[in-house]
Parts: structure tokens; C-alpha cells; sequence
């Protein structure tokens, strides 16, 4: 498979994603073990102070880290998240959010990522959050 049907098959599959598509969320490029979705800002994706909600940036660093291994998995698989944790290590004020994923290990069926959020604003780029994602890869079931 070449990288241009790698990506269509990530922006096939990031598309039927109906809670990405809610929160507004881009998949902005995709290499093989990499994974980058952008998220402009909107106030329903708030907290009570105006900052970004954990959730949002949690499901962003989820969403980067299984597309990540998506995009390394054998054809007629999909990822599913089986493990999760994240540390938030800043607020999130700025004008959109960028998640970068990283495969730290790929095995056949299990996928060890790495997925970082960045809040940006117009003078700076600040680490908010560091996630680590274990995805498994799952055979392609028919949609419920």
C-alpha cells in the first residue's frame, strides 16, 4: 500500500468519527507510526475559567495515538484503545490545540504510542499534555 492510500485509508477512517467531526477536530497529516489532528478553538469545548476541558484534549491525544497505529496496521484491521493515561502538565488558553502521536512500539497486534498536546496562541506553542496509548489492533467489524 502506497502512502497516498495509507493517508485516504486515515482520512477515511478519521472521517466516519462523528465525535471528532462534533468537536470540530482535523486530521492534519499522517505518516506511517505518526499522527497529527488539529482543534481550533470554540467556547463549547470550555471548562468553567474559558480554558479547553481535559476531555477534549484526552480525546485528541486518543484519538492522534490510535490513527498513529492505524496507520501501521495489516489491511482489515482497526485500532481500539485498551489502555490510557494522560498527565496534564499546563492550562490550555490559546487559539487551537495540536496533537502529535508517535508509535513508540509496534508489535502485530499491540501498539505502545506516545501523544502530546500543544495548545497554540499567537506568541507560543505550550506543551499541555503528555498521553500514553495502548491500542490493539482489532479485525474490521461491520457498522452497529
Amino acid at each position: 500500500m502506497t502512502l497516498n492510500t495509507k493517508f485516504l485509508k486515515i482520512k477515511k477512517g478519521f472521517s466516519n468519527q462523528n465525535f471528532m467531526a462534533t468537536l470540530g477536530a482535523k486530521i492534519k497529516e499522517s505518516d506511517p507510526g505518526k499522527c497529527t489532528i488539529i482543534l481550533p478553538f470554540h467556547s463549547k469545548l470550555t471548562q468553567q475559567h474559558g480554558l479547553f476541558h481535559g476531555g477534549t484534549i484526552a480525546a485528541i491525544a486518543d484519538n492522534a495515538a490510535g490513527f498513529a497505529a492505524y496507520s501501521l496496521m495489516m489491511e482489515n484491521y482497526q485500532p481500539l484503545t485498551i489502555e490510557f493515561k494522560i498527565n496534564f502538565l499546563s492550562t490550555a488558553n490559546g487559539e487551537k490545540l495540536i496533537s502529535e502521536a508517535d508509535i513508540l512500539k509496534a508489535g502485530r497486534s499491540i501498539f505502545h504510542a506516545r501523544s502530546d498536546v500543544f495548545c497554540i496562541s499567537k506568541t507560543r506553542k505550550t506543551l499541555v499534555a503528555s498521553a500514553l496509548v495502548t491500542v490493539k489492533a482489532t479485525k474490521a467489524i461491520s457498522e452497529i
